[in-house]
């Protein structure tokens, strides 16, 4: 997703528009939430996938407020893959609230998911989630956070989270292996580097 950009605009055409928010960094959490200073109402918002991307999305949610929790709604439009598509992921997807359907655009640049909100609102945060193949933490189930020590791995012990996070007191630089126990086989052991997570 980095390089793609949020747009707002008072035509279907989106030939005249506003750059809203473009993602920078590629996203480490399941949603990602944008607050924006913005003071300009639009009544057709989107999301442009970046150049050679195939405009991979799962969910885009707009507010009118940073402290909303209900979403904007409105009629989704969007780049269509047509009879070249699988039929699984349409730029439907991005506005259906699972984050584990997406939008896979099937030409690498150029596609882009939106709404017609039916009026003019005011734009004042934006929730995203990256196409995923369900491997960010999952709210509700069963995790459990090993650490590597002589040869055998010893359990911090199993959260349920609450959210798309969880947190653990780890010892520093340790190898590091979580295992969820309600779905899924595919975990590689990690090591916590400046904030990040890398994957052997």
């Amino acid at each position: 997703m980095v390089g793609g950009v949020f747009e707002g605009s008072n035509r279907a055409d989106f030939l005249q528009k506003d750059t809203l928010y473009v993602v920078k960094e590629a996203p480490v959490r399941l949603y990602s939430v944008v607050r924006l200073n913005n003071t300009k109402l639009y009544r057709y918002v989107r999301y442009v996938g970046p150049e050679n991307g195939y405009c991979n999305v799962s969910e885009v949610a707009f507010y009118e407020s940073p402290t909303d929790t209900c979403t904007l709604q409105g009629k989704v439009i969007g780049t269509p893959n047509g009879q070249n598509g699988d039929g699984k992921h349409d730029y439907r997807n991005v506005y259906d609230g699972d984050p584990y359907t997406s939008f896979d655009y099937y030409q690498p640049t150029g596609g882009w998911a939106g709404l017609d909100l039916g009026r003019p609102c005011l734009i004042r945060k934006i929730i995203f989630t990256p196409r995923n193949r369900d491997n960010y933490v999952r709210e509700g189930d069963t995790y459990e956070l090993f650490y590597s020590s002589k040869g055998e791995w010893i359990s911090i012990g199993e959260q349920i989270p609450a959210s798309d996070s969880l947190l653990y007191m780890a010892p520093k630089g340790a190898l590091l292996y979580l295992k969820n126990h309600t779905r899924g086989s595919d975990e590689r052991i990690f090591e916590y580097e400046e904030g990040r997570q890398r994957y052997w």
